[in-house]
Parts: C-alpha cells; sequence; structure tokens
C-alpha cells in the first residue's frame, strides 16, 4: 500500500507505469482544462498497460491510500488479477467507469470542434454576400485557407453505445457476464487500447479547438469576429444592415460565449468595444437599402482614402488641399509614366509630398493600439486613393491589409515592422547612401558643430531619432531603387504599375526563404561567415569556425522590378545579418532577383574581409582574383582569342564594372553550371570553384564532367586536408575526456558539406 497527502502528485504524465488501484480517497487528472476524478476502486491509467507510461498527472484530492505494484508487463498484470478474484472485479468494474467518463468527454469535444467547423465554413461566405451587397471590400482571414473539418480520429462510432450499454448492465448480469478470466482480461485489455484512442482523439480536437477559435477570436484582433464586427458598424446607417449582419453575428456570438480555450474576459470586453462603436455609428442617418458604391465604383470602407490618411498624419489643411487635388490630377492623366514636363512635375512634387505624410503617419501610428485598415494599407502598399490604384486593386489590398506581414523570426520584415523594430531598438537603422551609418552620421554633425558632447550622447540613445532617421534618409531612395524605373518613380501605388495579378506578384516569407535554401543547396557557403572560436580551458586558443548568418529582407511599399543589396553587415560587427531590400510586390521572378542580390552580398562581404587589400592578388581572394582575371585578361594565356572576345563583351556590357561582371557570372554559375550546363570560361569557372564552392551532392553529379574534373579535385583535396586537422583536434579532446565544443562539429559538417 502507498499513502498520498491531499494534494500532492501521486504519479507524473511520462512516469514508467506502475499498478495503483485507488482503495481510499479520491484523485484527479487534467486534460486540456477538463478534470477527471478517479474514486475507490479505480485503477490510475489504464493507457499505461498498453503504452507502457502513465498518459495523465494523478493528483490526490483528499489523503489517498492505493495499492501499488510494479508493472512488468502484461503477463504478470495477469497473473496478479488471477490470484486476486476482488482486485480483478475492481479493475473491470473501474475499466466500464471511466470509459464511459473518457468517452463522454470526447464526444462533448468532437460536437465542439464539428459546430465549430461548420459555423465557419458557413459564416464567412456569408460575410461575403454581405460585404459585396452593402458595397464593402470584404476582408481576407488566410488562417481560414488551413481550417478543414476535424479529422483522425481513430475511436470507433459503436464504442460509446457499446460501453456505455455495458456500464449501464445489473451488477449481478456484469458480475456474472465477466466472471470468466478470459473475458474480463480480454475487456481490461481491449478497453486500455480504446482508452489510448480516446485520449489521442481528445488531444488532437483539444488543439483543434484551440486554433480554430483563434481564428474566429484572435489576440491579435485580426479574426472573424472584427471583421464581422467593423462590417456591422460601417453599415450601421444603412436600412437593412443590422438585421442582415445580425444573421452572422449572433450565432458567432453563441458559439465564442461557451467555447472552450475562448479568454471569456478578453471576449467580453470585445463584445463591450464592438457595441460601443454600433452605437456610436448608429447616430448618423439613414441611407437607402442596400448603401452601394459611389459613381465611380468606389466601395464605402474606402471612400476618401486621401482624407482618411492625411487627418491621421495631422497634415496641415492647406497642404492637405493641395495634395487632393494633385492626386486627382494625377489620375486623370492617361499616361502617368509620360516624361513630358507636367507628368514629371506632378510626380516630384507627389513625391515630396507623399514622403512627408509618410513620416507623420507612421509616427501616429507607433501610438495606435488599432490601427485602421487603410492606414496600414498606406504604410505598406503606398495606397492613397482607390481611383488612382484601380477599384479592384484597392479591393485587393483592402482584403489582404490586416493580414500583411513578414516573418520577422526569419529577418523577412515588410516596411512598417522594420520601422517598428528600428523604433523599439530591436534593430539598428541601415547605412544612408553614403555608407554611413547612424554613429558617424551623428559624429558628422557634432564635427560640424551643430551641438555638443552632450546632444551626442542623448542622440545616440534616442530611438524616435534613430526612425527619422531612417525614414529621411534610406526609405524615399530604397524605395525608389525597388521600383527600378527611376524617372517615372512615383510612390503613390497606381494602377498603371501594375500589369498582372497582384496576388501573383505579392512576395510572401516563404517565397522567399525557398528561394534562398534552393541558391544554398548549391552554393552552400553563401552565407557563412569565418569568425575564430577560442577555448583556453581545453587547449583551444585559436580555431578558425564558419556561422551561417542568414541576411534581413525588407519589403518597400511600391510595385517594382528590383531588389537592392543595401549592406553586407550591421555595423562593423562581421557575424550580423546583411540587409537586402526589395519590392512587396515584384513583376519579375524572385529566384533571380535573390541569386543576383547573393552574388552581390558576397562580393561586397569579401571586400569587407579583405579591407583595404581587397583587390590586392598577393592576398588571395574573391574579388583580388577576380579583379586581376579581368584586368589582365587580355595576356591570360587560358583563355583564347574566342573566350577574350566574350570577356570584353562582359567587361562593355558591364560597362568595366568587374563586380556586375562577376554577379553575372555568379548568376550562370548557380542556375546552370551547377547543372552542368556549362556558361563560363575555365578561368571564371575556376575561381568560383574555389570561392563559392558547389555543395557536395551537386560536386558529386559533375564529378565525371571533365570541365569540372580538376577544379573538384582541387576543392576535394582542400577539404580532406581541413577535414583531418580537425577530426585530430576532436580526437586529441576525446582522448583526454575533454568535452568537444558544438563548434567543432559544426564545423566539420560545414567541412564535409
Amino acid at each position: 500500500m502507498a499513502d498520498f497527502a491531499q494534494g500532492s502528485v501521486i504519479c507524473n504524465k511520462g512516469e514508467p507505469f506502475r499498478v495503483l488501484i485507488i482503495t481510499k480517497g479520491s484523485a484527479t487528472a487534467e486534460l486540456g482544462g477538463h478534470t477527471f476524478t478517479f474514486e475507490a476502486g479505480d485503477l490510475l491509467g489504464f493507457s499505461g498497460l498498453i503504452e507502457g507510461t502513465h498518459s495523465l498527472t494523478y493528483t490526490a484530492a483528499t489523503d489517498v491510500t492505493a495499492f501499488s505494484h510494479e508493472f512488468e508487463g502484461i503477463a504478470t498484470f495477469e497473473a496478479m488479477l488471477r490470484e486476486k478474484e476482488d482486485m480483478k472485479n475492481a479493475v473491470v468494474s473501474s475499466m466500464s467507469r471511466q470509459l464511459a467518463m473518457f468517452l463522454h468527454e470526447h464526444s462533448s469535444l468532437k460536437n465542439e470542434a464539428v459546430k465549430a467547423h461548420e459555423l465557419v465554413a458557413k459564416l464567412y461566405p456569408l460575410y461575403e454576400k454581405l460585404c459585396d451587397h452593402f458595397a464593402f471590400t470584404a476582408k481576407k482571414l488566410p488562417a481560414l485557407a488551413t481550417v478543414q473539418p476535424p479529422s483522425g480520429d481513430r475511436v470507433p462510432g459503436w464504442a460509446h453505445d457499446y460501453y456505455s450499454g455495458i456500464k449501464e448492465l445489473d451488477p449481478a448480469v456484469q458480475k456474472a457476464f465477466f466472471s470468466k478470466h478470459a473475458i474480463s482480461f480480454g475487456y481490461i485489455i481491449g478497453g486500455s487500447e480504446e482508452i489510448c484512442r480516446i485520449l489521442e482523439a481528445c488531444v488532437a480536437y483539444q488543439k483543434y479547438i484551440a486554433d480554430i477559435s483563434r481564428v474566429m477570436l484572435s489576440p491579435t484582433r485580426f479574426d472573424l469576429f472584427s471583421i464581422v464586427a467593423e462590417l456591422h458598424v460601417g453599415s450601421a446607417t444603412i436600412s437593412g444592415a443590422n438585421a442582415a449582419i445580425d444573421t452572422i453575428m449572433t450565432p458567432l456570438l453563441n458559439m465564442l460565449s461557451g467555447m472552450r480555450y475562448v479568454d471569456q474576459n478578453a471576449f467580453k470586453q470585445r463584445v463591450e468595444d464592438y457595441k460601443n462603436s454600433l452605437t456610436a455609428a448608429r447616430g448618423g442617418e439613414k441611407v437607402s437599402a442596400g448603401g452601394g458604391a459611389t459613381a465611380t465604383g468606389e466601395k464605402q470602407n474606402l471612400a476618401d482614402s486621401v482624407g482618411i490618411i492625411l487627418s491621421y498624419g495631422g497634415y496641415p489643411p492647406e497642404q492637405a488641399n493641395k495634395f487632393s487635388r494633385l492626386i486627382n490630377e494625377y489620375t486623370k492623366i492617361s499616361d502617368r509614366a509620360s516624361s513630358d514636363d507636367g507628368p514629371h512635375r506632378m510626380r516630384r512634387e507627389l513625391t515630396a509630398m507623399f514622403n512627408e505624410v509618410y513620416k507623420m503617419v507612421f509616427m501616429n501610428s507607433l501610438k495606435d493600439p488599432n490601427i485602421p485598415t487603410i492606414i496600414k494599407m498606406f504604410l505598406n502598399f503606398g495606397y492613397m486613393d482607390a481611383a488612382l490604384a484601380g477599384h479592384e486593386n484597392a479591393d485587393y489590398l483592402y482584403s489582404i491589409a490586416d493580414s500583411t506581414c513578414g516573418d520577422p523570426e526569419r529577418g523577412i520584415y515588410t516596411i512598417r515592422e522594420w520601422l517598428t523594430a528600428v523604433y523599439e531598438g530591436r534593430k539598428a537603422p541601415c547605412r544612408n547612401e553614403f555608407d554611413m551609418d547612424y554613429a558617424a552620421y551623428v559624429a558628422e554633425l557634432k564635427q560640424q558643430k551643430r551641438f555638443d558632447a552632450k546632444e551626442e550622447a542623448r542622440m545616440l540613445a534616442d530611438n524616435e531619432m534613430k526612425l527619422i532617421f531612417e525614414i529621411d534618409n534610406i526609405f524615399p531612395i530604397v524605395n525608389k531603387l525597388t521600383y527600378g524605373r527611376i524617372t517615372t518613380f512615383c510612390p503613390i501605388f497606381s494602377d498603371n504599375n501594375v500589369q498582372r495579378g497582384l496576388d501573383g506578384t505579392m512576395i510572401t516569407p516563404d517565397a522567399i526563404h525557398q528561394a534562398f535554401d534552393e541558391i544554398r543547396k548549391v552554393d552552400f557557403a553563401a552565407f557563412y561567415r569565418e569568425t575564430t572560436f577560442s577555448n583556453p580551458e581545453i587547449g583551444i586558443n585559436r580555431e578558425a569556425v564558419h556561422v551561417e548568418i542568414m541576411p534581413e529582407v525588407i519589403l518597400m511599399p511600391n510595385v517594382g522590378i528590383r531588389g537592392i543589396m543595401w549592406q553586407e553587415i550591421e555595423g562593423r560587427k562581421r557575424t550580423t545579418p546583411g540587409r537586402m531590400f526589395a519590392p512587396l510586390f515584384l513583376l519579375t521572378d524572385l529566384k533571380p532577383l535573390i541569386v543576383r542580390l547573393t552574388g552581390e552580398f558576397r562580393w561586397e562581404m569579401c571586400k569587407r574581409v579583405q579591407g583595404s587589400r581587397w583587390q590586392d592578388i598577393t592576398e588571395a581572394s574573391l574579388t583580388a582574383e577576380y579583379c586581376d582575371y579581368l584586368q589582365f585578361y587580355k595576356s591570360n594565356r587560358d583563355l583564347s582569342t574566342e573566350l577574350k572576345a566574350q570577356v570584353k563583351i562582359e567587361l562593355t556590357r558591364a560597362r568595366n564594372n568587374y563586380k556586375a561582371v562577376f554577379v553575372l557570372n555568379y548568376m550562370d554559375w548557380v542556375m546552370h553550371e551547377a547543372n552542368g550546363s556549362p556558361r563560363l570560361n575555365r578561368h571564371s569557372r575556376k575561381i568560383l570553384m574555389t570561392y563559392c564552392t558547389f555543395a557536395k551532392n551537386v560536386r558529386e553529379g559533375l564529378s565525371q564532367n571533365p570541365q569540372y574534373a580538376e577544379a573538384l579535385k582541387r576543392v576535394d583535396f582542400k577539404n580532406r586536408q581541413r577535414e583531418s586537422l580537425l577530426v585530430r583536434v576532436i580526437q586529441k579532446l576525446n582522448q583526454t575526456n575533454l568535452p568537444v565544443p558544438q563548434e567543432l562539429h559544426d564545423e566539420l559538417a560545414f567541412i564535409r558539406s
């Protein structure tokens, strides 16, 4: 026997199973917030008979006394029950009670999951129809794309009625039925397997309900409830809208009010905010039933976007009127990309005013916990006017504005996320177009005697000043460069720039990572940096190791054609991520753009590492060897007359820019040479194989190709030498019983890649 004080843990989830049968008192176990109670006669943890470990944590609800016996397998458990007839009967009864208890929870979870899915599947299409009817743009909920009916339940449909029927048998009949040992023991084992399936299904349903509840009511406040509430408030003065939208809102509120995993306090607050907004909105006059779009086809929630944006930013009224007038005039121009003086002057004026407004709006948005959708459209897309953007484009932008986001954890940012990160001090500002970082910029102002040392220290610590530096010095020029057509640039979203569907041109974080992964499968070391590892305690004073630092990508608010490799490191530290910029809506293919940026990154990173000697051939490096090759190609005996002519053409096309030639060669290297399709001459191939070595699987695929054989032999020889040295270091540590640092294991894996 074993005794457990009230509140103590009897056994923990995951512990090896042991037989525990309560003889006195009661215990509880929790599964996903639901508490199960076990009384005298109950065996704790039937699923452990099958799985070997406890599936739940059992706690003493009162002082508990329990029969305890080590579990050494099914055979010994069966032998114990043969010897103890009364115990066998108690275990059978316990099995029946627990099956009924677990099946009841299973049924409850299943019903809630199915109802939640049916409701979501039904309500969102109704929401879209009502938006269309009342001339509002429907918002997209990306989470809905992943919502599928609950599945994977292995509990058979007959189980509930079957086990409930056994439990409801007259005790005398039940005892007589299970009097034979084979029947009772088979029932215990079969029931234990069923409990395993039931608990597995319960956990799956709990996760499903938690996930779908966040689609309906999310902590981010972008969910089914928020978009329906917004439609209701927006259409509050339209006749017939209240009754129509109630057909969606009422069942949604009913579901959420009793749904497990919904924070009821947060839900009540959301409902109160919604009702207050609705009451305030109903103060207006009624309009005709059905609402309707404006004469130009503009949806009601996009009406007067310019006014909303300028008002939000606090733009002076006189300038706001001028801005609105300019936008109207610009919208009416048939050829907005014209190089004529009129359109050119208008684009220049609009650009200057846009940048002013952008800073004012963004600064105000930092203090706003509930940024309006129109403002998000402005900040992330450069949107200002539905007619200028094209009504179809404006509708699409509105539908995705609340859900558009990057993936900061993996280094992908929308421009709004990036500027917010700078303001919050999570990211340092970028270097400006003169390659000057924020600290150098402040130091220069001090040298110009703009302020004293005290003010310099304040500015270096002032995140708002850092943000202003980023918006004033980096945002305007990068926005123009990523747009790509500098002479016709205007930062306001305009339909004349949209050449195909926005949904097909929008860059997503997953697409960027896929492009990077495809490059790393070829040029595996593209984003590795060499650094020094030291651990004198184990005898390692200086060991060169490589670490991978992926670049950060910031998506600019335009429809563009170019990517920009802006800086290879942050500040002076070489193990910081590089920074690249790209348009949020890209009119060209993403992979070639990312390959080109990677080539530029490799060149700039080499220059950073080599410093002033980046062209010095006596200190071999990628840049030095490429500059030497291109500078003296005419006297290169490895090149035939025909190949020299090709190099001359490359230089001419690149305007004698060695970096540009390398980047073009690098693109051929990754996209063609890696597939065994030669595009480069022998000399450039040799340099690239040395410094941009193919991954092992690519090398193996090219090993039989005579054009790569010689270069591959050099790479393999060099790798074997480095591997041999590192293996000896690791073996020495093992022989002296010293721990091998993970850095050395990682470096060995890098060498073998």
